[in-house]
């Protein structure tokens, strides 16, 4: 999805009950990224995820130089099959 995959779509999605997601191929730089990112939090209180694409490119994404965060930020909400938790970022 990407070019749709923004901010404005996720989080009204999530908002709505369902799972949105950011679409990172859409954001040209991983500093655009974490701005994306951070409006989607001020847009909604939902989860949501960001889709990161993994496969070969002939111009690979500089994922790696997308700012990690602060991980005591996160609190334990991540569901799984295994024993129903769910991860996501405090809010």
């Amino acid at each position: 999805m990407q070019w749709v995959g923004t901010a404005e779509l996720a989080s009204a999605v999530s908002s709505a009950g369902g799972l949105g997601v950011l679409t990172a191929l859409t954001q040209p730089t991983p500093e655009a990224l974490t701005h994306e990112i951070a409006r989607c939090r001020r847009m909604t209180d939902r989860p949501f995820g960001v889709n990161l694409t993994i496969l070969p490119a002939i111009k690979p994404p500089p994922y790696a130089e997308v700012p990690r965060g602060d991980p005591r930020e996160w609190r334990d909400d991540r569901r799984n099959s295994r024993n129903n938790r769910r991860i996501l970022p405090r809010s």
